[in-house]
């Protein structure tokens, strides 16, 4: 299989306009943490808001492993945090907290494919995939070069494996950027690789990013491993367009 680099990722990638994302119809967006949804799609959730498009957005882990060492933050207050920050980031890009779920299973701990917890981890994700009625759903890249995206997506395709809806499915890119080794890379022949254009939306999606404080900012300053987005790996998504690679 021949490999896609970040630059023929351009390349390979037709133009999805923003009056064309209609065509996604009920979208469910998934995310492995408090901020990947802002990150990975958060000018595509905008455009899909303001087309009147239903949209539901699920959280798969808690986020309480950020800063694992903070004493003015311990786990339960972290986890609140962070929540509070996703639903204001999300009624920036135009989602109102009722259309949000937050599963709260273990941060860095997310169950693979035959691992304790998976299949609870499945049941629970398919329960929110059902009950929406979705049409399409946009989640982590399946080799993200993270263990809880990959296990993200693991998480999706059982679901929607075992589900009886027709559903699209879309992928967008996080790590690959900065962490990726060849084998991560997608495939010329694993899906439609589609650019989004967010020009409209770019501010939006800014000030959504920008509403994770504690993932964006010192706010917590008290755990030296803490985990901040540096300003590197914010620029890959200070751009006029998202990638969305919709599987075969």
């Amino acid at each position: 299989m021949d490999l896609i680099s970040q630059d023929d990722f351009i390349r390979h990638s037709r133009l999805l306009g923003p009056d064309q994302l209609g065509m996604l119809g009920r979208t469910l967006i998934v995310a492995p943490h408090q901020d990947d949804e802002s990150l990975g799609c958060g000018g595509t959730i905008y455009l899909l808001t303001q087309l009147k498009i239903p949209i539901h957005v699920v959280f798969i882990s808690d986020g309480s492993m950020s800063h694992p060492n903070s004493k003015k933050f311990p786990s339960d207050m972290l986890v609140a945090l962070r929540e509070e920050e996703a639903v204001k980031a999300l009624s920036i890009l135009g989602v109102e907290q009722k259309d949000i779920t937050f599963l709260r299973l273990k941060d860095s701990l997310l169950p693979c494919t035959e691992t304790p917890g998976f299949d609870t981890a499945v049941v629970a994700f398919s329960k929110v995939l059902s009950d929406f009625n979705t049409e399409s759903i946009i989640c982590p890249w399946q080799r993200d070069p993270h263990k809880d995206h990959r296990a993200t997506w693991q998480i999706v395709d059982e679901a929607v494996k075992k589900c009886t809806l027709s559903i699209r499915q879309f992928e967008y890119f996080v790590w690959l950027w900065e962490r990726a080794s060849p084998g991560d890379l997608p495939a010329a022949n694993e899906g439609v690789i589609w650019k989004v254009n967010i020009e409209m939306a770019k501010d939006q999606k800014k000030k959504a990013v920008q509403a994770h404080v504690s993932q964006t900012t010192l706010l917590i300053d008290d755990d030296p491993e803490g985990f901040i987005l540096s300003a590197e790996v914010l620029a890959h998504f200070n751009t006029d367009y998202e990638i969305l690679l919709e599987r075969k």
